[in-house]
């Protein structure tokens, strides 16, 4: 394999496409009847605070407009710039109540069209999120790891509800950065 020299950013593109890929991948493996299932009800089960619909489908809505949110954010954030949380109840209701797998690979595409037209200067700007201070690529990897992250919740869900999850690393694409 030849290792094709890019800047940070290209290869953040690929590797934030290919794990948006893998998400859709294992959302797509889901049995329709398992979409809002919920292995184990209590307080032991925590996603994270600000989440109240932890299924695998409330996870992928989750992701995908959450991501919509931190990506027109972090190209509109002036440089000092603070990212807010990327609430938009009315795009999550509908993607929800919708065909949620088209609507949020919709999303990421549209995301991922936004996302080439960034000025690789703007990617040198800080911006603040939660309290802390990210170059605008360093908020990128974050927005990566949040992908990484529910990804393996929603692993977690599929094994146990006996789904046989995607072994990771079996990318629908084989190139990767």
């Amino acid at each position: 394999m030849t290792i094709i020299p890019m800047s940070e950013f290209e290869r953040f593109l690929i590797m934030f496409d290919r794990m948006f890929d893998f998400v859709e991948t294992y959302v797509n493996k889901t049995p329709s009847d398992k979409y809002e299932w919920i292995p184990i009800d209590g307080p032991g089960v925590s996603f994270g605070d600000r989440l109240e619909n932890i299924t695998i489908k409330g996870l992928y809505v989750h992701l995908t407009t959450s991501e919509d949110g931190f990506i027109r954010s972090l190209i509109s954030a002036e440089d000092g710039g603070e990212i807010p949380l990327p609430i938009n109840q009315q795009l999550t209701n509908q993607v929800y109540d919708g065909d949620f797998i088209a609507m949020g690979r919709d999303i990421h595409e549209n995301c991922m069209l936004m996302l080439r037209g960034i000025k690789v200067t703007d990617l040198t700007k800080t911006v603040w999120f939660q309290g802390g201070e990210y170059s605008a690529m360093g908020f990128l990897w974050a927005l990566y790891a949040h992908y990484a992250y529910h990804l393996g919740n929603i692993d977690t869900y599929m094994r146990q509800g006996d789904m046989k999850p995607t072994a990771f690393f079996n990318f629908t694409e084989s190139k990767m950065a």
